[in-house]
């Protein structure tokens, strides 16, 4: 009863905060078209209190309330910079940087940070993302066919940082180096915990690790944070070794295509396409294997409800405005988890669907918020985030 009664007050928060978000897009709105009519102020706090999407610089604090299968219902505030260059061409990206902070009635906390940073005609680019996190959550095991019932509660403290690095060698074509670091410690399992005794779960007390590698991407979007037509591919390998400061060995290889059908340019009518995939090969910590279920793709599993040491799933999206700054989105996708690629099987594979909400906050990047619902086999889940799944 408490928990249905918790999660009733959760979805009425929820709307109360789409309806503040959505009146405080109104007011910026507003106050764009008054200013065509009278002096437009320079100055750094007019910019802040009032931006617009003419300006370089715009800064937006927002009250975050996040909610996602692993968090419940989180409560924290958010700072969104995008900006532009008065030098740059018309075909660079705006550049983008956001922190957030929350806390969960899991009690959990998370702060993030992540950029993205692009120069003239975007020929060089850099993102990353840091942050930590204090997170209690369930483990279900390793496998494709796992029993809900048979979890453990576990927590942990979490410091990490991955940056990303890519120069322009070609049209649409970038070379990089990435790198990885995670420092996961006090974590503590369950009474009788079957897990932390398993040997065959590997760093259940904690690890610290450290990788680096090489990626290639193919880049064709015309906005990266909203395509409405264009294509995405990244392929990257990590190698986390003792020679980095890594307390454990092994590759993880990562696969991310996406690919934009513009049906109807002018009225932004989109079919966007998803396909992903991770792989780890080594000594893989319990919770680094690949891990079905997020929010951007297998959007309403919870994450890690199914892991191995190789992961794929696919996504179609349809992406359409509804009024003015509100958009709608659906989609179908599918995903499993293997022990090894000749594993991978049709019946294996889970369903899933969903429906989302999405209120333009920043015109020239077309930055987003997001409110998604998805459906999964046996479980669902709501998520308010910042910026398209995919």
């Amino acid at each position: 009863m408490l928990l249905k009664f918790i999660q009733s007050g959760s979805r009425i928060l929820l709307i109360v905060m789409i309806s503040f978000l959505a009146n405080f897009i109104i007011a910026q709105e507003n106050d764009v078209s008054q200013q065509d009519s009278v002096e437009k102020k320079d100055g750094f706090f007019q910019k802040m209190l009032s931006p617009d999407s003419t300006q370089l610089f715009r800064f937006k604090v927002l009250p975050i309330l996040t909610y996602s299968p692993e968090t419940s219902l989180g409560i924290g505030a958010g700072f969104v910079f995008n900006w532009d260059y008065a030098t740059a061409s018309a075909s660079t990206n705006s550049s983008l940087a956001q922190s957030f902070f929350y806390y969960t009635l899991n009690d959990q906390i998370d702060w993030t940070t992540l950029f993205e940073l692009y120069s003239n005609e975007n020929k060089f680019f850099i993102s990353g993302k840091l942050g930590y996190i204090k997170f209690p959550q369930y483990y279900y095991g390793v496998g494709n066919d796992l029993v809900a019932e048979e979890r453990e509660k576990f927590s942990f403290q979490q410091f990490y940082i991955d940056l990303r690095n890519r120069i322009k060698i070609a049209n649409g074509i970038y070379l990089g180096v990435d790198y990885y670091f995670n420092k996961n410690y006090d974590v503590s399992w369950q009474e009788d915990s079957k897990f932390s005794s398993d040997p065959f779960y590997i760093a259940t007390d904690g690890y610290l690790l450290s990788g680096i590698g090489p990626e290639i991407a193919f880049d064709t979007r015309d906005y990266p944070f909203n395509p409405d037509k264009g294509s995405y591919l990244s392929a990257s390998m990590l190698v986390f070794s003792d020679a980095f400061g890594s307390e454990y060995s092994y590759n993880s290889y990562q696969l991310d295509f996406r690919h934009f059908i513009p049906v109807n340019l002018k009225k932004h009518w989109v079919i966007a396409l998803n396909f992903y995939g991770l792989f780890a090969k080594g000594d893989v910590p319990f919770n680094r294997l690949p891990a079905l279920g997020n929010s951007q793709i297998m959007r309403g599993y919870y994450s890690g409800r199914f892991r191995d040491h190789n992961y794929i799933a696919f996504q179609l999206e349809w992406r359409m405005p509804l009024w003015k700054f509100i958009g709608l989105r659906t989609w179908v996708g599918t995903g499993q988890v293997a022990s090894k690629f000749d594993q991978f099987h049709m019946t294996g594979f889970k369903p899933n669907v969903g429906v989302g909400i999405r209120l333009e906050f920043d015109k020239r990047s077309r930055s987003n918020a997001r409110l998604d619902q998805g459906f999964g086999e046996g479980q669902e889940g709501f998520y308010l985030k910042i910026n398209e799944a995919f």
